[in-house]
């Protein structure tokens, strides 16, 4: 897309116009079941992010802490499922204009996209990624204040750091951007193939690098998913062998955890190719989804795809055209599936093919 177009929708990810605080309150004192004076010190009005379903405001509890406020727009919950049958008939009109039946991965991700309405979900999801990642460094979740916290309110930790929205601000501090998507590659990778449950909206607003200019914050876990037992082995065999040239190996394993293929399996490559982010060597990502006579798509998939496509972005505004986080994910996959030997070997058979 040219940047005239790129750069106004790039506010969409936590600088969408917000609401006067003022007409907030009331209903943060509601959700609270107190006045906001007995909570805080002072909270902040002007806010420190917004998008769609709610807004984030810097605060300082009575009891010293540094928190952020985020708050729910009342109507969110009126206006959404509007939303999501907008994409439902999208789908259909793919399904009719392309023979391509996407309705599983329309209902997981409008399911999905729902529960970020339950702020209480929200704080558990991060509560569980913050457990999973105890006693690791380079990676910080913030922690909830759950006695303050409702399924419309939450109230969080302060962490500071630059959003990976603002690339040329990490750049004067310093900050490697090739480490840093070293570094988010690895913490995906390790979420969705290793621990099963993982952070679903890696966009750049939710991201940040701490003042360390290493250490990741992982921001916003209103979209997390939980695999179920077996697919995130099937899924991490189907990319590294699809990647390393064994398609038959990659066509069982995708076929072992839901998906319904039997066309071309060049043309299956091909899709796995778009989905790493090597769209170089895919002539036609429609092409190839036709070619590939993919009959069925398994709906737990749908949160996986959306993760990788953000992150393939990402990838691009860290290190424009060099595929850093696919590359990295596909050798942390390598060396889990195939074992460090037969990894170099495939790793170096990817690169030629």
């Amino acid at each position: 897309m040219p940047p005239a177009l790129i750069e106004p929708l790039r506010g969409l990810h936590d600088r969408v116009p917000p609401r006067p605080f003022a007409a907030l309150r009331g209903h943060v004192e509601r959700e609270l079941g107190r006045p906001l004076a007995d909570v805080f010190e002072h909270v902040d009005e002007q806010p420190i992010a917004a998008a769609s379903l709610a807004q984030v405001h810097r605060a300082r509890l009575k009891s010293g802490e540094d928190v952020v406020i985020k708050v729910q727009y009342p109507e969110a919950r009126r206006l959404f499922p509007i939303d999501m049958g907008s994409l439902r008939r999208a789908v259909r009109a793919v399904r009719w204009l392309a023979r391509i039946d996407l309705r599983p991965l329309a209902n997981e991700l409008a399911a999905q996209v729902c529960l970020e309405l339950e702020f209480d979900r929200e704080a558990r999801s991060a509560a569980r990624v913050r457990a999973a990642f105890d006693g690791r460094g380079g990676v910080h979740i913030p922690r909830v204040y759950d006695e303050l916290s409702t399924d419309k309110l939450l109230v969080l930790e302060f962490v500071d750091g630059r959003p990976l929205t603002d690339i040329p601000a990490l750049e004067q501090t310093g900050v490697d951007l090739r480490t840093v998507a070293s570094s988010i590659a690895d913490l995906y990778a390790t979420m969705i193939f290793e621990h099963g449950f993982f952070h679903g909206d890696p966009h750049p607003g939710n991201i940040l690098v701490a003042p360390d200019r290493t250490t990741i914050i992982l921001l916003d876990f209103g979209l997390a998913k939980e695999l179920p037992p077996g697919f995130a082995d099937g899924a991490a065999t189907m990319i590294v062998k699809g990647m390393s040239g064994d398609l038959a190996g990659a066509i069982a394993a995708a076929r072992s955890i839901g998906f319904e293929t039997d066309g071309d399996p060049e043309a299956f490559r091909d899709l796995l190719r778009a989905f790493m982010g090597d769209n170089d060597r895919v002539r036609n990502a429609l092409d190839a989804l036709r070619s590939a006579s993919l009959k069925g798509i398994p709906s737990d998939f749908a949160i996986i795809g959306r993760a990788f496509i953000l992150l393939n972005g990402l990838s691009h505004r860290l290190a424009p055209g060099e595929r850093l986080i696919a590359s990295a994910v596909t050798r942390h996959l390598a060396s889990r599936v195939l074992g460090r030997a037969q990894a170099a070997a495939a790793q170096a058979q990817a690169q030629a093919s």
